[in-house]
């Protein structure tokens, strides 16, 4: 198995497992539309190959062939996949899309920690393991999913609801792990998102609207429904459901304690 994301101070021992072919969590009701800001930062790890051969859209929000505004990762349809982007997808005053993107292809098969963030300035940014990868300024006539209203949206439904593994309609999944996920309704600052890379357990919490970490304190069925919540620890009750994703151990406890060897001289 993977070891730990953060491989000094080897922080994560557990994470949530995606197979890629029937398991994905969702977070409902869920709605970004209203904020200025917005910053989404997570620790994940997608495998490749993966194990269909649709193009896969997952850790989303929005209607991205319809509406034209969300926010999620892609790849293409193949099962070794030669894409892995994540996504700002936006509507143009002429009903085209605009799409921002970052290329993550060089991090698969490894744990990287992932953030966007969206400014009131409207500048959009791309993070990788804490350090800024690309930018931009999105034009203010440009929709994005902070302005995309779910009740004037062709499928409202895709605005109301976040979704991990999969994409929005629960299919075009990936087989992945994550070990956290972060949202903030406002843009964190280069430091925040530094010291949420290093520090998951203890994120910074102003504006703090989701917080998943994965351990099996907060994996659990809270409400009693036959399905397990990925508990949300902001305090806003924005629980994922997850159906057929499953908590793992990425690091195991040994199982016993070993001592030393002594050697004994030989006399010859």
């Amino acid at each position: 198995m993977p070891v730990s994301p953060i491989r000094g101070i080897r922080t994560f021992r557990y994470a949530v497992f995606f197979d890629g072919v029937d398991d994905y969590a969702r977070i409902e009701p869920f709605i970004v539309y209203g904020w200025s800001e917005i910053t989404i930062q997570e620790w994940i790890y997608a495998y490749h190959p993966k194990a269909n051969l649709e193009a896969s859209k997952f850790n989303m929000i929005g209607s991205y062939g319809v509406d034209l505004v969300a926010f999620l990762h892609t790849t293409d349809g193949k099962f070794d996949y030669t894409v892995l982007d994540i996504v700002w997808a936006t509507r143009k005053p002429d009903n085209t899309r605009q799409d921002y993107a970052f290329s993550w292809y060089a991090y698969r098969n490894r744990w990287v920690n992932l953030a966007v963030g969206f400014t009131t300035t409207r500048e959009l940014s791309f993070w990788v393991n804490g350090a800024k990868v690309s930018s931009a300024s999105v034009p203010s006539n440009y929709i994005t999913i902070l302005e995309m209203d779910p009740k004037t949206a062709t499928y409202p439904d895709r605005f109301t609801r976040f979704v991990l593994g999969a994409n929005v309609l629960f299919y075009e999944r990936i087989t992945m792990m994550q070990s956290s996920l972060l949202i903030y309704s406002r843009a964190l600052s280069e430091d925040e998102i530094i010291h949420n890379m290093v520090y998951p357990w203890n994120p910074v919490r102003d504006g703090l609207k989701v917080w998943l970490l994965a351990h099996p304190d907060h994996v659990r069925d809270i409400d009693g429904d036959g399905v397990l919540e990925w508990v949300d620890l902001s305090g806003n009750g924005n629980h994922a459901k997850l159906y057929g994703a499953r908590l793992v151990e990425i690091i195991k406890t040994p199982s016993r304690i070993l001592t030393p060897m002594r050697a004994t001289p030989v006399v010859r």
